[in-house]
């Protein structure tokens, strides 16, 4: 059993051991059996009264079992002693003796049913066993009984928080009653506060959960789990600059807070600071080396990299610690359709398996449909997908909405999208109101319900193994034909998908990659673009001004893998003087571009031709930027999709490369679309000379820029009515036609009763050298080595400093008890507690003020006097770490973008970053930081009049303190009760 005070239950079992143990078993039922077991600590008394003051004498002086004794003398020389039962209660209690407790509680209350002590006695047993509910039905009664008896309330306000917690899952509403109540009776209880926080978070009320964080650290400005919290809702609302403030608030607090660690390195791998990413990321799994979800975002950090080989090993590290987890296992199979040698067969095996054993963790899909099997009727289509945003998918399902014939078709779309913009509110006009499904965060099988509920016909799902996606829907089958279309370049894997929507020159009817859906080859291209509605005029051709031809790729540095560099880097030396231009969000990191300039010089191409960009500030300016480049070079083996539509948007012609498989084959299919074949190339050979000659031919290319948007929009690729009406929905139509007709609807098929492997078919990540870690630790840069596990984690760089300052390492309360406890009061704890106190005051102070206020007299005294000194320690360290912020340089967070606007990167498939930091200065901190020294003042100056109290501390109304009935300081709380912070976790990637 978990005790409030593990010091007094130490003393209460070394009691029972010298003395207590040896009568107890005969003394409940036989009183006059207690005097014949004690030893030098026995003294005769006359009266019950007697009994108890000596009693007490023994108990100040830490000797349990004397005490014990003479509440049992007192006992047989009065059975109708309350108070011997009472204190009795207590000592069984702290020891974990629950029956004899009990016994003794209840006896106290059978002679006077009107004492509250009793009552609260009664509700400390319940409350041990987790009894909730009961313990604060007699907590209740203490109070109305004893309305100043302040440990009632107290503890009352405590099992309240408790019981919260435990009916939180099924019941929000009363677990909110529960922490309002608390409150009333602890008015500065930070554990009510921080809880009510969490779940109001969790209800989505974030105005409310803020509220309570910010009262949490006004309590308890040691509460690095609050500011966490924080931050992850200020993430949420795409305020990276008060998230940022709240993350490096909570590891002032708690520098090895693994959580917070990890949602730093995700911030930083959203604005492209890799660096700093890294360092982060890699502290979080130091300090918690099987912190599964911070595996998973060091693999997104690498695919940022375009180190696909790590990121991989980071995924499968990931799900080897959490084989369940659903994000890492998708991330793992989005990968692999990045590697440039890969065997087709494994990639499609890992897509089977993983389906299989999701599909049995998710539960049996639907087998029947409430809809009307006929042919000629106004089918219901419902698409899902978390991309109805400004995002890449966006604009290859706009034609979809906006065109399908509504007296053939009533549609319906379902949105897990994390965020909203103009574009969300531009596809929402496209259907009723009614129509529109709000499904994010939604588990799954309630919104297969909603499907079901709605009628549905088909359901096309959007994503694929990305960011975000509803594949746990779509594997339920609440439709009776299910499509995949756009999200994703591979299988789902699902057999509860019927169908794929593709071409024939992407999936060629001879191709060998293997599909679990049905492919439906539509004719022409499968795909439908739809241009931004606000784009920047094509200007004339680049080299033309500048004398030299300008190569570019706006690609994500995962698709830039090392035979894609090999085969750019021919191109740059057959074409003198040629120029690259690479824009990715990676290169905000200098390491990143150093990385990436190595890989050109090995290939013998110089620094200066090399020339790379970070983000543009929004849309139109990323699309402007191709004014700078004369041709594009498209990747391999994963070739672009949006990035190749935006390129020939603005004029630029892009040469592609045919491959073997869906994916390095969606540029050919798109060019061909517009009848520009002669840019794609068969070979690597093929693919320098077709550069080398556009390059070399600048007057047909400025012709060709001249024309190509046009070329572009009259074509079939950008025809949204004709592709909706002559492709989409015929092919739509005959499917359902099929379904009336008998076809079978496809289901899961299982290749055994046990789900597969979670690596199966097996590991794809290359392995390690000997003796090379998986992660290094790093504090001063990616290369750098770090400490071991058990090491202690530098501070970190404070948002707005120009050096880092030194923080000590703080832990909580509790931590600091627990290095406590093994120490005797007296003179012992002085010296254990000076080592505490020099390192982590501030825990120190809180520790020790619980503590003293069950020790005797002297030791009381010490405790506070140490505690006194590690108050003003916390308020002179508190003063000087402000005068550091205040003093120090504020530095641009943002390398290329001083202005705070939005951010954007199309090509990196997630077209509205957070946005940017200006010169924030430490005005926030400042502010923050001036109320902790305020708060470790007034705590210093409470201890400081404890210390001089003439008998140090004591409980209310001089009773015998229960060890679950501590009333504590404000912002002293111990045995802090919360739900995990929240981690933030990356999902995936786009197309």
């Amino acid at each position: 059993m978990a005790l409030p005070l593990p010091m007094l239950a130490q003393q209460v079992q070394t009691g029972l051991q010298n003395g207590l143990m040896g009568f107890q078993t005969g003394v409940v039922g036989n009183p006059a059996a207690a005097g014949s077991g004690v030893g030098a600590g026995a003294q005769e008394c006359n009266t019950s009264t007697a009994c108890l003051e000596v009693a007490g004498r023994f108990k100040a002086a830490g000797d349990v079992g004397s005490a014990a004794e003479k509440y049992y003398q007192a006992i047989r020389l009065d059975p109708n002693c309350v108070q011997a039962h009472l204190n009795l209660g207590n000592i069984f209690l702290a020891a974990g003796d629950i029956q004899r407790s009990l016994d003794h509680f209840e006896k106290a209350y059978q002679l006077d049913p009107r004492n509250p002590e009793a009552s609260c006695g009664l509700g400390g047993i319940c409350r041990a066993q987790a009894q909730f509910e009961t313990a604060i039905g007699w907590y209740r009664a203490a109070v109305r009984l004893g309305p100043n008896l302040e440990t009632a309330a107290q503890n009352l306000a405590l099992c309240l928080v408790s019981h919260g917690l435990q009916i939180k899952g099924h019941d929000p509403k009363a677990a909110i009653k529960c922490y309002h109540e608390a409150l009333v009776h602890s008015p500065y209880n930070a554990n009510a506060y921080y809880n009510l926080g969490v779940l109001y978070a969790e209800l989505g009320k974030h105005d409310k959960a803020l509220s309570n964080y910010n009262l949490t650290v006004h309590f308890d400005p040691r509460c690095a789990e609050a500011y966490n919290n924080m931050g992850v809702i200020y993430k949420e609302q795409e305020n990276l600059d008060k998230a940022l403030k709240c993350y490096l608030m909570a590891l002032q607090c708690n520098p090895r807070f693994a959580q917070t660690l990890n949602n730093l390195g995700v911030a930083y791998t959203t604005i492209g600071r890799l660096t700093e990413a890294l360092e982060y990321l890699s502290r979080a799994v130091t300090v918690a080396p099987t912190y599964a979800e911070a595996y998973n975002n060091l693999g997104w950090l690498f695919w940022d990299h375009g180190d696909l080989a790590q990121a991989l090993r980071m995924y499968e590290r990931c799900i080897e610690l959490s084989p369940s987890s659903k994000n890492p296992s998708q991330n793992r199979l989005l990968a692999l359709n990045y590697l440039p040698v890969v065997d087709p067969e494994r990639v499609y095996q890992a897509h089977c398996a993983w389906a299989e054993r999701f599909c049995l963790e998710l539960g049996p899909a639907y087998t029947e449909w409430p809809v009307a099997r006929t042919v000629n009727k106004r089918l219901r289509i419902a698409y899902i997908s978390p991309d109805y945003f400004h995002h890449s998918v966006s604009f290859f399902c706009h034609a979809l909405f906006q065109y399908h014939n509504r007296e053939l078709f009533e549609v319906f779309l379902y949105s897990s999208a994390a965020r909203e913009d103009d574009k969300t509110e531009l596809f929402k006009s496209f259907v009723p109101e009614s129509h529109w499904r709000k499904v994010t965060g939604r588990p799954a099988r309630e919104v297969a319900e909603m499907i079901r509920a709605d009628q549905i016909d088909i359901l096309v799902e959007l994503a694929g193994h990305t960011a975000n996606n509803r594949l746990d829907v779509a594997a339920l089958k609440p439709a009776p034909v299910q499509f995949t279309y756009i999200g994703y370049n591979n299988t789902t894997g699902l057999g509860a998908i019927d169908y794929r929507i593709t071409d024939a020159v992407v999936d060629p009817p001879e191709s060998s990659q293997h599909f679990s859906e049905e492919l439906v080859r539509m004719p022409g291209v499968f795909l439908c673009y739809t241009p931004p509605a606000s784009i920047p005029d094509v200007e004339t051709l680049p080299a033309l001004k500048t004398g030299y031809v300008t190569f570019g790729s706006f690609s994500c540095l995962a698709k830039v893998t090392d035979p894609c560099v090999a085969l750019w880097a021919r191109v740059l030396r057959e074409v003198p003087n040629s120029c690259l231009l690479v824009k990715n969000k990676g290169f905000y990191s200098p390491d990143v571009q150093q990385t990436f300039i190595n890989k050109f010089k090995a290939h013998g191409i110089a620094e200066h031709r090399l020339k790379l960009l970070a983000l543009a500030p929004t849309s139109f300016d990323h699309l402007k930027i191709y004014n700078e480049v004369d041709i594009a070079l498209d990747t391999f083996p994963y070739s672009n999709t949006t990035t190749s539509c935006e390129t020939l948007l603005m004029g630029v012609p892009v040469v592609c490369l045919r491959g073997n498989t869906h994916g390095s084959r969606v540029g050919v299919t798109l060019l061909s679309a517009i009848g520009m074949q002669d840019f794609v190339a068969d070979t690597e050979e093929e693919y320098v000379q077709k550069a080398q000659t556009a390059a070399g031919n600048l007057s047909a290319l400025a012709q060709l820029r001249s024309r190509l948007r046009q070329v572009l929009l009259s074509s079939q690729l950008c025809d949204g009515p004709g592709f909706v009406r002559d492709k989409f929905e015929p092919a739509i139509l005959d499917k359902w036609r099929l379904f009336c007709e008998g076809r079978a609807p496809s289901v899961q098929v299982f290749s055994g009763p046990n789900a597969p492997d979670p690596l199966a078919p097996g590991p794809f990540a290359p392995p390690l050298p000997p003796g090379v870690p998986l992660v290094q630790c790093n504090s001063t840069g990616p290369a750098a080595s770090g400490p071991s596990a058990g090491t202690t984690v530098g501070a970190p760089q404070m948002l707005g400093l120009g050096n880092p300052v030194a923080v000590p390492m703080q832990t909580n309360a509790a931590q600091v008890q627990a290095q406590l406890q093994a120490a005797s009061f007296g003179t012992a704890l002085l010296g254990q507690a000076a080592q505490v106190v020099q390192q982590q005051p501030a825990a120190a102070a809180c520790a020790l003020a619980n503590l003293a206020a069950v020790a005797g007299p002297l030791a009381q005294q010490q405790a506070a006097a140490v505690a006194h000194q590690a108050a003003v320690q916390q308020v002179v360290q508190q003063q000087q770490l402000l005068h550091h912020q205040t003093q120090a340089p504020q530095p641009m967070m943002v390398s290329s973008n001083e202005a705070a606007s939005p951010l954007s990167s199309p090509n990196a498939h997630d077209h509205t970053m957070p946005r940017g930091f200006g010169n924030m200065g430490a005005g926030g901190l400042q502010q923050q930081q001036q109320h902790q020294v305020q708060l470790a003042q007034q705590q210093a100056t409470m201890l400081n009049q404890l210390m001089m109290s003439p008998h140090g501390c004591h409980n209310l109304q001089g009773q015998p303190l229960c060890s679950s009935n501590l009333s504590m300081l404000p912002g002293m709380q111990m045995n802090r009760r919360r739900p995990r912070a929240r981690p933030q976790n990356i999902a995936g990637r786009r197309i």
